[in-house]
């Protein structure tokens, strides 16, 4: 599920009355996560997942000489 989709769902079930250990049984994800969520705006949200998708992964660096590999 992309994070910006559970991240409503947790609101959504969260304003319906499910409890925080409801929350992370009916979705499979960490107490730490629905908390991380809970915690953000949408906006806050939002700038989050762009931050993490454009952000320099370790391997990057070696991207070039693993394809050359290849």
């Amino acid at each position: 599920m992309e994070k910006l989709q559970l991240f409503v769902k947790v609101h959504q079930l969260k304003d319906q009355g499910f409890k925080v250990a409801a929350i992370v049984r009916k979705l499979s994800i960490s107490r730490n996560t629905v908390y991380k969520y809970l915690g953000m705006t949408f906006e806050e949200a939002s700038e989050w997942v762009i931050a993490s998708q454009s952000r320099t992964k370790k391997l990057d660096a070696y991207h070039n000489l693993i394809l050359g590999w290849l």
